[in-house]
């Protein structure tokens, strides 16, 4: 009888024991994992952002999907005027040339820059761009609109958003267990760049 309440003992220790490991691990692991993966979101968010500046460049607006960014940074052509002759000096005739240059060298210039394989295709950089890591393949979301510009009273500017939910890429952490860990946790919170109702092309973080 004695043998086994002493087995009992060590048993209900063991438990005991993993029950604290555990309270001090998944805090930790949730903090962890959060910050690792915010960190992967951002930068996919930030090269959208980048993208979309230089898509604004070309048509004077910013892309509706990834598919008309893609198109658009493919297939376009920046307007460049170069100027032949000094323009403040009045006794020289001044030429300005209009250059074309492709955006599908600036685009390349960005893969290399800030995609993780520096040799991928156009293809496979959006691919990657568009897809939220570690969501099973699901994408951002990418809208575009106009906004009235801060300090006036219908001025308009052209205005995006890209994002995704936090649940999409933190989906085994939901907000029941994990707002101990966090109180402002919440998976149905967006991660986002730009804004849809001002102008801006920086992120909610």
């Amino acid at each position: 009888m004695k043998i086994a309440l002493n087995i009992l003992l060590v048993f209900a220790s063991i438990g005991l024991i993993y029950l604290l490991v555990e309270t001090i691990r998944k805090p930790i692991n949730f903090k962890e994992t959060r910050e690792f993966r915010e960190v992967l979101v951002r930068e996919r968010l930030k090269q959208t952002a980048e993208l979309q500046k230089v898509y604004k460049s070309l048509r004077k607006k910013y892309a509706e999907s990834y598919d008309s960014l893609k198109m658009a940074l493919t297939n376009d052509t920046f307007l460049i005027d170069q100027v032949m002759g000094d323009k403040f000096d009045t006794n020289q005739v001044v030429t300005v040339i209009q250059i074309k240059l492709p955006a599908k060298d600036s685009l390349r210039g960005i893969i290399k820059k800030n995609a993780p394989d520096p040799n991928m295709s156009v293809e496979e950089y959006f691919t990657f761009l568009r897809t939220v890591p570690f969501s099973d393949g699901k994408e951002f979301y990418l809208k575009a609109s106009e906004a009235i510009v801060e300090g006036t009273d219908s001025l308009m500017a052209p205005a995006f958003e890209a994002g995704t939910t936090l649940g999409t890429y933190l989906s085994e952490f939901d907000s029941a267990s994990h707002v101990i860990y966090d109180p402002e946790f919440n998976p149905n919170s967006i991660r986002k760049v730009g804004d849809l109702y001002k102008p801006s092309t920086t992120g909610n973080w």
